[in-house]
């Protein structure tokens, strides 16, 4: 970080500015620029680059608004006007925008595989990553882990859950703690919950054929349509335990969920004196957002405080695994390695995709990647490539057993 008038700049590039993480973390250091200014901080942040997939009007409004000149667009909409700007184009443009322009941290939030190249190379470079796109460790966590141990870059997660845990195990280190160093070896498990989603109380049969609309109606939390849709169907859930075993060096006997619909219990962990500690906060991204950003240190935030009297109950309820199918996949998962993870996630954006064309009944998404699981055979992954074949296997798999079972389902 460079020293300025004072203070410490910090040059941030946000992957996947245009989408809801992204426009979160520039409120937040918006928010944190405001307590500098105010002498709260002794911390500037500068935006130094921005990247996104295809909305280049929005990428190009938050560029002006933010005097930004580095941008990458992954995918173009063909001619329009970049002037006074200075763009990367194509789909590599993310990986682009990285190798050139020098930065202190990189915020992922690209959604799904897609994230992975450019993060990769962050770490790769040596540079802190904090990483909203879970894809990235469930697909290819092993060679990010790898990595990171390599080039000395740290994971700062900004999923609520694993920023709970990250919370949780500073807490209990005497040292600044975070991934990937391994989880304290006094840990004996560790639970992240889940909201349920939109049909959390509802049945399987009542939801099979649930809209899209519906599946987007998410009680407590604002999301992109991807993420919401898989926190109806607990795959969000299972893509977090994945993301957790790597970022924190936990087996999958070491980990579980449980359905907590206030989202106020973000994680517990279990430690080996039978004691629980665990980790609250209000139902607003912007909270691990701004830890990501400021650790190791705290500034006054930009959510609302948490009034747990107001609230009155917290409840929890054991996942139903006929429901819930999608935690016993990534258990399996887990146990199994090596491309494992990546077919699971993409065999379910596939899924995704199809229920939200209407060529899927929202209530067979998780049994649609249960059979490509069963279908296809673990291999090894070694390389980046070896991550991209097993998703496009898995995808290929997706579109053979599961084509337009749905009709309408929007």
């Amino acid at each position: 970080m460079g020293k300025h008038s004072g203070f410490q700049t910090k040059r941030v590039i946000i992957l996947g500015s245009t989408g809801s993480i992204g426009a979160q973390t520039v409120e937040v250091i918006e928010h944190l620029n405001t307590l500098t200014h105010q002498s709260e901080s002794s911390i500037r942040f500068e935006i130094v680059g921005l990247a996104a997939g295809s909305n280049h009007r929005q990428l190009i409004d938050q560029a002006d608004k933010l005097a930004v000149r580095d941008l990458a667009l992954a995918n173009a909409p063909g001619r329009f006007d970049q002037s006074g700007l200075n763009f990367r184009l194509g789909h590599d443009a993310p990986r682009r925008l990285i190798e050139e322009v020098p930065c202190d941290l990189v915020v992922g939030a690209i959604v799904g595989i897609a994230g992975l190249d450019s993060v990769l190379r962050a770490i790769e470079l040596g540079i802190d990553v904090a990483l909203a796109n879970k894809e990235t460790l469930v697909a290819g966590g092993g060679l990010v882990i790898d990595a990171a141990c390599k080039s000395g870059a740290s994971l700062f997660p900004v999923d609520s859950e694993h920023a709970g845990v990250w919370q949780c195990f500073s807490a209990m280190t005497p040292m600044s703690y975070a991934p990937p160093m391994p989880a304290p070896e006094s840990i004996e498990r560790v639970i992240l919950t889940a909201s349920g989603g939109a049909f959390g109380t509802q049945s399987r049969d009542q939801i099979m054929h649930a809209k899209l609309a519906e599946a987007l109606n998410h009680p407590n939390w604002s999301m992109g349509t991807k993420v919401t849709i898989d926190s109806a169907t607990l795959m969000n859930k299972a893509l977090e335990l994945i993301e957790a075993h790597w970022l924190f060096g936990l087996n999958a006997d070491q980990l579980g969920a449980v359905i907590h619909p206030q989202s106020i219990v973000h994680a517990l962990v279990e430690c080996a004196d039978s004691s629980v500690i665990a980790q609250l906060g209000a139902p607003d991204m912007k909270v691990p957002i701004q830890h990501a950003l400021t650790h190791p240190m705290r500034s006054r935030a930009c959510a609302d405080r948490l009034d747990l009297a107001k609230l009155g109950i917290l409840d929890f309820h054991e996942v139903d695994p006929d429901r819930f199918p999608a935690i016993n996949l990534a258990m399996n998962a887990i146990r199994a390695q090596g491309s494992a993870g990546a077919m699971l996630n993409a065999a379910n954006e596939r899924a995704v995709e199809h229920f939200i064309a209407g060529q899927l009944p929202f209530g067979q998404i998780d049994h649609c990647v249960a059979s490509v699981m069963d279908e296809l055979s673990i291999e090894p992954i070694h390389t980046l490539a070896d991550v991209y074949a097993a998703d496009a296997r898995a995808r290929a798999c997706v579109d053979q057993c599961c084509p337009n079972k749905a009709g309408e389902t929007r």
